[in-house]
């Protein structure tokens, strides 16, 4: 078998989340992951509820539209809505799979 260094495997991302440090008391925050300027979650975006610091506790779990990722996509994060106390610390964590 002849290798091709130059060829990325593909990869799936099997699971997505987030988590602030700091929890606030009114309202929820939702935020929207990109691939290359395109959603991947068309639904059910990364929310965090009021008092809460985790997407794991949400009200509605963050759904996957889209599961393919390459090499050299560019991810990105847009905020949709903030609370009424901001969030601070914000990460994403992505699981993601050769395939």
């Amino acid at each position: 078998t002849v290798s091709n260094k130059n060829t990325a495997p593909a990869k799936t991302i099997t699971e997505i989340g987030a988590y602030v440090e700091t929890a606030w008391v009114t309202g929820a925050s939702v935020w929207d992951v990109n691939k290359n300027g395109t959603t991947i979650m068309t639904t059910n975006k990364l929310s965090i509820d009021s008092a809460e610091v985790s997407t794991r506790t949400a009200t509605t779990a963050p759904t996957l539209t889209t599961t393919a990722i390459t090499a050299g996509d560019l991810i990105t994060i847009d905020t949709d809505s903030l609370s009424t106390t901001k969030p601070k610390g914000f990460h994403l964590r992505m699981g993601i799979r050769l395939t």
